[in-house]
């Protein structure tokens, strides 16, 4: 096993692109926040979309918990990496829910990959050992 090693002074480029993460990570943020909160104050939309989608009365505020609970340990830097993972996973569980209801493709059944795909970006920019472990290839 080897060890990974901090370099003291962080290069401006390794800044930047940590003050990009923060900022896609924070938008990802804010728009998990606002579906939190409408699920877990129990908007009447919320209880009107789960039936259209199949899904059981009532679920929408125990998502609305779990979902709190995967944005908490995303946003948490010493378990980001689960929580990136988690959110994954949510969002493929929302890509299979529009699926099995019929939903549009690009607008909803991709929404949640979509969202998936910012967290991670945001992930991958503001960590660096997650570059050195996943690099982009030139």
């Amino acid at each position: 096993m080897t060890a990974l090693t901090v370099t003291p002074g962080a290069s401006p480029q390794s800044r930047a692109l940590t003050i990009a993460g923060w900022t896609l990570s924070g938008l990802f943020a804010a728009f998990m926040a606002f579906d939190i909160a409408i699920k877990l104050i129990r908007l009447p939309i919320v209880e009107g979309t789960g039936r259209q989608l199949g899904l059981p009365p009532d679920s929408g505020f125990g998502i609305g918990l779990g979902e709190l609970i995967i944005v908490a340990l995303y946003l948490f830097p010493r378990t980001s990496l689960l929580g990136a993972v988690l959110v994954a996973a949510l969002m493929g569980g929302t890509a299979a829910v529009h699926l099995v209801a019929g939903s549009p493709v690009f607008s909803h059944i991709l929404f949640g990959p979509y969202l998936a795909l910012i967290a991670w970006g945001g992930l991958w920019l503001r960590d660096a050992r997650l570059r050195r472990l996943a690099p982009i290839a030139r």
